[in-house]
């Protein structure tokens, strides 16, 4: 059965891991300050009678990310990558910091960068056609952004980039491809009003669901002939333009 390494587990991430668990995939997870969730998920793959093993780690110490990583790759060989973990808070330009960039930017993009390095390496030893796979969580709004997120959008332009990238250097063997993810779960940081106002202006005047979410991960965990792809999931939104 096949191993999956997947960073960030606190909403997204957690959802994802729970179906691959149900679907048989035994499971590796990085996690930053959501051990309740690694908890949860230990004792739900236990029923199910999957390998689950969870590191705390902190993707802005790339020196440790990159240690972890390769003990993650000797000990448990992995078959995909699911990059879900990044930053999200304001930054408006005005009171934009060299901090705030660095924060975003590394977890976000250095530190997939460094464990798709690391991960490939082992993929490649693997046999058959596709010897590995790589699914990124971008956002839609990279193309039309709203303000006060300066970092984070800068960020997410960057890690779409990398996933085109990896896909020309990674093939043929490596597939990689991006989740373009739109309002699925409010952000910590939106009133409720602010997230019922932000979901009326997508086409279909609803929420991504966590189905499609996770569904779409497991197709990208199977597909044969798609890479390079930045797939938006966003009930529509990327065609109604800049959300304010």
């Amino acid at each position: 059965m096949k191993t999956v390494l997947i960073t960030g587990i606190r909403r997204i991430g957690f959802e994802i891991a729970k179906y691959l668990l149900e679907k048989g995939y035994d499971l590796i997870v990085y996690y930053k300050e959501s051990s309740d969730k690694a908890r949860e998920l230990e004792g739900y793959a236990r029923k199910l009678e999957r390998i689950f093993q969870a590191y705390k780690v902190d993707l802005n110490d790339l020196e440790s990310v990159s240690r972890i990583t390769k003990e993650v790759t000797e000990k448990f060989a992995p078959d995909a990558f699911i990059h879900v973990a990044g930053p999200y808070f304001p930054t408006p330009f005005k009171e934009l910091s060299l901090e705030a960039l660095h924060l975003h930017f590394t977890p976000t993009v250095e530190a997939f960068l460094e464990i798709s390095k690391i991960l490939s390496e082992g993929f490649l030893k693997k046999e058959g056609q596709v010897k590995g796979r790589i699914v990124a969580f971008g956002d839609w709004a990279v193309d039309t952004p709203y303000k006060n997120y300066v970092a984070y959008f800068v960020s997410k332009g960057a890690l779409h980039t990398a996933v085109k990238v990896l896909a020309r250097e990674l093939a043929p063997h490596v597939l990689v491809n991006c989740i373009a993810l739109g309002p699925t779960l409010k952000p910590d940081d939106f009133t409720q009003e602010r997230w019922e106002d932000y979901i009326r202006r997508t086409p279909l005047k609803r929420s991504v669901s966590l189905k499609d979410v996770v569904e779409l991960t497991y197709f990208l965990m199977n597909v044969e002939s798609m890479t390079g792809e930045i797939i938006n999931l966003d009930s529509g939104r990327h065609i109604a333009g800049e959300c304010g």
